[in-house]
């Protein structure tokens, strides 16, 4: 059986693993070769990222359904992927909440660029100006940029945040305040 990475890597659609208050849900997201390769989400109708508690339940409404991005391509993926429970990566919500960073925790930094990312591609997917402009504010774009050259030039010593510190946390939470708003749990 092939594993998550290849099945992944072959349909560009990558099973998500989403720690949101402390629990884990699962969602789907990958390049939507239909429309220019844009980097999507599973969502709902409404531009709600719709989180699973199971993969399986996940993978079973992709498969009855006509109404998500990259339909065909994705069920595809789905069918091929399903019993597979090991998910691409896992992207935490939760790391948007820190009050205090450590900062030789590699992990945790890794952690928050990732989620950066992917909310941002969220944001750009649903046309969220609101979260667009949280994510664009200075603070935040500046963290980007500092972690960016950190990973790439000088992961052996430690971060140093050129930021302020508090308003970065503040910043955080906003976007953590609006992703929240914008979640769908499905049963």
């Amino acid at each position: 059986m092939k594993g998550t990475n290849y099945i992944s890597e072959k349909y560009r659609k990558y099973l998500l693993e989403i720690i949101f208050a402390e629990q884990k849900y699962y969602t789907v997201f990958g390049a939507d070769l239909s429309d220019k390769e844009t980097d999507k989400l599973l969502v709902d109708v409404d531009g709600n990222i719709l989180l699973f508690s199971m993969p399986a339940d996940l993978l079973s409404l992709i498969l009855k359904s006509s109404s998500f991005f990259d339909n065909s391509v994705l069920q595809e993926w789905a069918g091929e992927i399903n019993g597979i429970k090991e998910p691409y990566t896992v992207i935490s919500f939760d790391v948007l909440t820190k009050n205090i960073f450590d900062l030789s925790d590699v992990e945790l930094f890794k952690s928050i660029y990732d989620t950066l990312g992917i909310v941002k591609d969220y944001s750009v997917q649903i046309g969220d100006e609101r979260l667009r402009t949280l994510l664009d504010d200075d603070i935040l774009l500046q963290f980007k940029g500092d972690l960016a050259g950190y990973f790439t030039w000088s992961e052996s010593t430690s971060f140093k945040i050129s930021v302020n510190v508090d308003v970065l946390f503040f910043s955080l939470k906003e976007v953590y305040k609006r992703l929240k708003e914008k979640l769908s749990f499905y049963q």
